[in-house]
């Protein structure tokens, strides 16, 4: 079972702390977590408004953001629609103030 999606937790920068991703799971950790250095660190940013950034990594290792819009619903869904593109769910398995861990 899912958990109850809050939308205040939602909100804030994560940034995929692959380190500790487990098989069918992608872990997510607040902007100010400490984690190790790496390069090309993806994340979101998910903003009160509704809008989104994605965070990817660049060829010369800047940070490229992507803008689009964010949503939950109480089954744990969360959907992440870039403009133009096609809208992503992602089904969250737990999230607290800190983590974020959602199916890979």
């Amino acid at each position: 079972m899912r958990p109850f999606l809050d939308p205040e937790l939602v909100r804030g920068r994560w940034l995929h702390a692959y380190e500790e991703d487990e098989p069918g799971q992608k872990v997510f950790r607040r902007a100010t977590h400490p984690l190790p250095p790496a390069r090309r660190r993806t994340g979101f940013e998910f903003h009160p408004d509704g809008r989104m950034s994605a965070l990817g990594g660049g060829p010369d290792d800047r940070t490229l953001v992507t803008e689009g819009r964010w949503s939950v619903d109480l089954q744990g869904l969360l959907t992440i629609r870039p403009p133009g593109g096609s809208a992503e769910v992602l089904h969250v398995l737990e999230i607290d103030d800190d983590r974020l861990v959602v199916k890979a």
